[in-house]
């Protein structure tokens, strides 16, 4: 998006419904003849949800609530002679009064109706507008996770859960997250299909013995208290016990790699950390800085917040940008860290397929500085989404029991600050 674009964002909403025909979807007949989902612009001072539900109330009188985000559609009009960059988002939202009936009520909107799920895609299939194509498969996915309840039951499971319990809930979820896989897949193709990303399907859970621990270890201190003798320190025990790699602030790559010359271990930092706000350019900047001082393997952070808004292109930019800096030099790797707290379990996997698409060699959970670190779901769902790249697990990973349930489920990398303790229990 260039400086001087006009952008209008709109908001609206996939509303479902129990009725009396089972599900039902809530659609509109536009003032062009096609069949939508009720939505509209956001006025000042509104957030993106705020103008979802309004735009829901006003165009069909139904009061309803956000569940999830469902996704985003950009493109291009022009409005009085101006080029426009229409922005729009939907939610996943539920008819509150299961009561009511909708009667339109905006100028714009013909009719609006609920209808059973499968009249509902077929009507829509028919004078619905391509760039939603994909809509009804990712929404049946989202309802079935929040039916389900399996933010909780699958997401908050800790990695320390019983590995025969954890198998047989995996086991359980396994056809939903392929699901959500193949709707995320699906969108991209439509929304932004040069972002496109497809690779096998890993098989999960791997067989990964205590031997296998200390080769993955990255071993890590990005606090920013952290003294020189702190980093010499740190290298010394990446040393001696044979860690893949130390993971240190940009400062103390040069101090790392003298510390280090000599041994495998390699040395890992940081850029635009922990916020991944910086500017794309000041990020290519940085991994060139960062690589002459003699780093091997660049950890970034997306733009949390343009993927928390589903602006998949923004993240797509900005890892693309530090992987065309990073790969001009021979064996120089890039690990995109989604910071999966901030983000809603589709989120992940649309930003794991983002990163593998612009080029990361990994995708890594967390900075550590979130509320929440490495959950393993996240883990489970980003090998399956960037298939054919590492999966890095960091941020609360402490005992040797959630490594090696991390690994098992997908992570080829653990970074943490408790390695030594890991190796030595």
């Amino acid at each position: 998006m260039t400086q001087a674009e006009r952008v209008e964002r709109a908001a609206g909403g996939f509303v479902l419904r129990q009725g009396a025909r089972g599900l039902e979807v809530l659609l509109i007949d536009d003032q062009y003849g096609r069949v939508s989902f009720p939505k509209g612009h956001l006025e000042p001072g509104e957030t993106w949800e705020d103008a979802a539900v309004r735009e829901v109330r006003e165009e069909t009188g139904i009061e309803s609530r956000i569940l999830c985000p469902l996704g985003r559609v950009e493109y291009r009009i022009e409005r009085d002679g101006v080029p426009v960059r229409k922005q729009v988002r939907l939610f996943l939202m539920e008819e509150i009064d299961e009561q009511d009936e909708p009667a339109h009520q905006a100028e714009e909107v013909r009719g609006a109706y609920f209808l059973p799920w499968a009249q509902a895609e077929a009507r829509h299939a028919e004078r619905g507008y391509d760039n939603w194509s994909w809509v009804f498969a990712k929404a049946d996915v989202l309802w079935r996770w929040h039916k389900g309840g399996w933010e909780t039951r699958w997401r908050g499971v800790q990695a320390s859960f019983e590995p025969a319990a954890l198998d047989a809930l995996w086991h359980e979820v396994r056809p939903l997250v392929d699901d959500l896989t193949a709707a995320v897949a699906k969108e991209l193709a439509v929304v932004a299909p040069h972002i496109r990303w497809t690779a096998d399907t890993p098989v999960l859970p791997r067989t990964v013995g205590p031997e296998a621990l200390a080769g993955a270890i990255e071993h890590t201190l990005l606090k920013p208290e952290v003294s020189a003798v702190d980093i010499l320190n740190l290298c010394r025990d990446a040393a001696a016990f044979r860690f893949h790699a130390v993971c240190v602030n940009p400062q103390h790559v040069a101090l790392a790699k003298q510390a280090l010359a000599g041994t495998p271990v390699g040395i890992c930092t940081v850029i635009g950390f922990p916020l991944g706000a910086a500017h794309p350019d000041a990020l290519a900047a940085e991994a060139e800085a960062v690589i002459r001082a003699g780093a091997g393997e660049i950890d970034m952070v997306i733009p949390v917040g343009s993927m928390r808004e589903d602006d998949v292109w923004t993240v797509h930019e900005h890892v693309r940008r530090v992987c065309e800096a990073a790969h001009r030099h021979p064996g120089v790797m890039v690990k995109a860290i989604l910071e999966t707290h901030f983000l809603t379990y589709a989120q992940v996997c649309m930003a794991a397929m983002a990163a593998a698409a612009a080029g990361a060699d990994f995708v890594k959970t967390s900075t550590g500085f979130a509320p929440t670190g490495a959950r393993l779901a996240d883990v489970a769902l980003m090998a399956r989404a960037a298939a054919g790249r590492g999966v890095k697990a960091a941020g609360g990973v402490r005992t040797r029991a959630d490594a090696l349930a991390m690994m098992r489920y997908g992570a080829t990398r653990i970074g943490t600050s408790s390695g030594v303790a890991m190796v030595r229990q």
